[in-house]
C-alpha cells in the first residue's frame, strides 16, 4: 500500500492547505476530513460513500467536502489509464469568513445541507487547481496574504459554478467541534503543534487537552508520539522505505530525534528494523 503512494503537502503557518496524491494501485480507506476540502480528480475515478449515499467523481470533476465528515473512499481508474491523481485545497474557516461576505447572496436558492457536494467540470476551478499544483510542486510555503487571495479565488469559481453554495459556505465557516477520537486517528502524522491540533479540531488548547485526556487517558503529546512510532515501525517492517524517509511521513521534525525516540520505545535502532527485512 505505502509503496505506491506519492503525496506532497503545501502548508501555511505550519497548517496543511493543499496536497497532491498519486496512486499506482487501487486504494480504499476510511477517512475523517478535518477541514473543508475541495478535491479535483485529475486522473482516474474517486468513489466516496457518506452516510449511506454514494458519489462518483470522474476525471475532471470536483468534490466539496464539509469539515468533520466521515467517509469511505475508493480510488481507481479505467483500463486505458495507469494511475489515480487528485489535488486538494483546504478552505480554512478564518479565510472563508474573511471572504464570503463580499459575495452577493442570491435571493432564490435553498441552503445546501449535504456534507458532500459534487461539481462537474469547471474551467475556472481547474485553472485554480493548476495554479495550486505549481505551488505544491515548488514546495512554497503560502503566507496569509496569498491564502486569502487563493480562498477568494476558489470561492469565486465555486459560486460561479453553483451560486447557492454561498449558503453552504456561511454554514461551513460556523464554529464546530471535531469528533476528537476520529480526528486524531486520522491526523496524528501532521507535524503541527498542540495549539494547531486544537485549532483544527475546533477547540481552544485548554478544551483540547481536557477532552483528549478524557478520551485517551493520557496527555496528547504521549499518545501522538506512540502512534507515530508504531506507524514508523510498520512502515520500516513492511516497506523498503528508510528511516530518513519514514520519520517525515509519521510527523517527526528531525531524524536524530526520531531515532532516539524509536530506540527508547522499541529497544532497537530504526535502521536495524530496516536491515532485518532488507
Amino acid at each position: 500500500m505505502y509503496e505506491n503512494h506519492i503525496t506532497k503537502f503545501l502548508t501555511s503557518n505550519g497548517l496543511p492547505v493543499a496536497a497532491s496524491l498519486e496512486l499506482s494501485e487501487y486504494d480504499t480507506a476510511e477517512i475523517y476530513y478535518p477541514g473543508n476540502y475541495l478535491i479535483f480528480v485529475d486522473s482516474g475515478r474517486l468513489g466516496i460513500e457518506v452516510g449511506g449515499e454514494d458519489y462518483i467523481v470522474e476525471e475532471g470533476e470536483f468534490l466539496l467536502v464539509k469539515k468533520f465528515t466521515q467517509a469511505n473512499y475508493r480510488k481507481n481508474w479505467e483500463e486505458d489509464q495507469t494511475f489515480f491523481r487528485e489535488f486538494v485545497f483546504v478552505l480554512h474557516d478564518d479565510f472563508i469568513k474573511d471572504s464570503i461576505l463580499s459575495f452577493p447572496t442570491p435571493v432564490n436558492g435553498a441552503s445546501i445541507s449535504k456534507p458532500v457536494i459534487k461539481l462537474t467540470n469547471s474551467p475556472i476551478l481547474e485553472a485554480f487547481m493548476r495554479s495550486i499544483e505549481v505551488y505544491i510542486n515548488a514546495q512554497v510555503e503560502l503566507d496569509e496574504s496569498i491564502m486569502s487571495l487563493k480562498t477568494r479565488e476558489v470561492l469565486h469559481g465555486l459560486l460561479q459554478a453553483k451560486p447557492e453554495l454561498i449558503h453552504a459556505f456561511i454554514d461551513f465557516s460556523q464554529p464546530a467541534k471535531a469528533d476528537l477520537l476520529r480526528f486524531m486517528e486520522h491526523s496524528f502524522t501532521q507535524n503541527v503543534s498542540l495549539e494547531q491540533f486544537a485549532q483544527l479540531s475546533g477547540r481552544s488548547l485548554a478544551t483540547f487537552n481536557r477532552d483528549f485526556r478524557k478520551i485517551f487517558q493520557m496527555p496528547p503529546y504521549q499518545w501522538i508520539k506512540q502512534q507515530r512510532l508504531s506507524l514508523a515501525k510498520r512502515l520500516l517492517t513492511y516497506t523498503s522505505k528508510t528511516p530518513s524517509v519514514v520519520y517525515l511521513e509519521v510527523g517527526f521534525e528531525d531524524l536524530a530525534h526520531f531515532s532516539r525516540s524509536f530506540k527508547q520505545h522499541f529497544g532497537i535502532n530504526p535502521s536495524a528494523i530496516q536491515k532485518e527485512v532488507g
